[in-house]
């Protein structure tokens, strides 16, 4: 599975404002993965339809 036209929009604006850490896109679910340095969302997925949710990973 390809993102998704909203998946790129998010990363570039949270790589234009310096907030993207590490990212990881799993092609099997469509999910993109993302680091960011705010304690709201440490780790975070962005689904295919642009809605960013939090995970309960821990590192």
């Amino acid at each position: 599975m390809e993102p998704s036209e909203a998946q790129y929009l998010i990363i570039n604006a949270l790589t234009t404002l310096d907030l993207l850490g590490n990212t990881f896109y799993d092609e099997d679910s469509g999910n993109w993965y993302i680091n960011t340095p705010s304690s709201v969302l440490p780790i975070a997925m962005i689904l295919q339809n642009g809605d960013i949710v939090t995970t309960n990973w821990d590192l």
